[in-house]
């Protein structure tokens, strides 16, 4: 007959190694959290400087004179970076020459600011009356995400490319 001390024999050698296999599921549980909290923080700071880009032109467009009246020229599409006349920095600018320096100005600060940032600046569909002034610009601002943050985003007008993560705005007075 088996002694009690013979049945328990290797218990503790068990009971230690549940112990590790729970202690190591807990740290990658907390690993887990750690990535995931990192990458959702990310994905804040990217959509945030989306935010402020979009109020940056918008800001560029009100500090110009006219810009209301040009909204046309501050148009622009995916992957296309406007050319600027002049520096209007260096030099008094006309009304379309600014909305160009700006929007040149601006879609650079987005690439640098983004990584592989990219914008498009559209005109809505028409909601107003025939003959009414249009006052009104759709921005999206877009950049490649780490995570999954990647989501379809598509308004009228314009839609968010293929694996990239966007930021939509409008600019008005």
């Amino acid at each position: 007959m088996l002694s009690p001390r013979t049945r328990t024999k290797g218990a503790a050698l068990l009971e230690a190694l549940v112990t590790l296999a729970i202690l190591a599921g807990a740290l990658l549980a907390l690993v887990y959290m750690q990535l995931r909290t990192q990458a959702d923080t990310e994905s804040a700071l990217r959509r945030m400087q989306a935010l402020h880009l979009i109020d940056d032109l918008a800001e560029r467009v009100r500090a110009n004179p006219q810009g209301f009246n040009q909204l046309a020229g501050y148009r622009t599409g995916w992957h296309t970076t406007p050319a600027a006349d002049v520096d209007c920095e260096a030099q008094p600018c006309a009304t379309e020459q600014l909305a160009r320096w700006d929007l040149a100005q601006w879609k650079a600060e987005v690439a640098r600011a983004l990584p592989d940032g990219d914008a498009t600046v559209f005109a809505p569909p028409e909601t107003l009356p025939t003959g009414s002034p249009w006052r009104l610009l759709g921005v999206m601002v877009a950049w490649r995400a780490r995570n999954d943050d990647d989501f379809v985003l598509a308004v009228p007008g314009a839609s968010c490319p293929t694996g990239l993560a966007c930021q939509f705005g409008h600019v008005h007075p």
